[in-house]
């Protein structure tokens, strides 16, 4: 479990430089026995979404934590400003402290904040949801944070692509308020 950092991770506070859409950051490369079994859990994945509208991966590779704070924190990062206030309004109703960002600047406002639980759009204006995962999962204060995709995108490829880089959850628009509130109890392990 990752506490909120200390004085001591100071130098990794400052998200600035790996979170810059002009610093590259490479995916993580998977071994063929390994992308073996991401493909089949991408089509169980598939699969679920069909039948429960979400897909949720409880294993070692993707971080999985109790809150410390009650009620815990979830940031929803969401550029569709009617979605965004939904999910804030669907979340709050349910016990969870909401903070929304809408764009790449609000994002790393958000992280500072050390959020219990990440919902994170693919397609934005000035980011990819995948990739900033894929920032997330490279930060050493951050890595296990949880986070699960929201997206419109919700073909085997793209849950693939999110396993790989490390999702805890996967879940496509529009998604049903119960198939969302299950997800994410699943995943912060109410």
């Amino acid at each position: 479990m990752t506490a909120p950092p200390t004085d001591d991770d100071s130098n990794d506070l400052d998200f600035t430089k790996l979170f810059s859409p002009e610093t590259k950051v490479s995916e993580p490369v998977a071994t063929p026995q390994k992308q073996k079994e991401l493909s089949d859990e991408a089509v169980i994945g598939e699969s679920k979404l069909a039948s429960n509208g979400y897909f949720v991966r409880i294993n070692d590779a993707a971080p999985r934590r109790q809150p410390k704070r009650k009620p815990p924190i979830v940031m929803v990062v969401e550029d569709d400003e009617v979605t965004a206030t939904l999910l804030e309004r669907i979340l709050a109703a349910n016990g969870f402290q909401v903070t929304k960002a809408a764009n790449r600047d609000a994002i790393l406002t958000g992280l500072k904040n050390f959020p219990d639980l990440i919902i994170l759009d693919v397609l934005m204006p000035d980011a990819n949801g995948f990739d900033i995962l894929n920032r997330i999962r490279q930060h050493a204060v951050l890595k296990d944070l949880p986070v699960m995709m929201l997206t419109s995108l919700g073909s085997l490829d793209d849950i693939l692509k999110g396993l790989k880089l490390g999702a805890n959850g996967y879940l496509t628009k529009p998604a049903k308020s119960k198939a969302l509130l299950d997800a994410i109890r699943k995943v912060l392990g109410d």
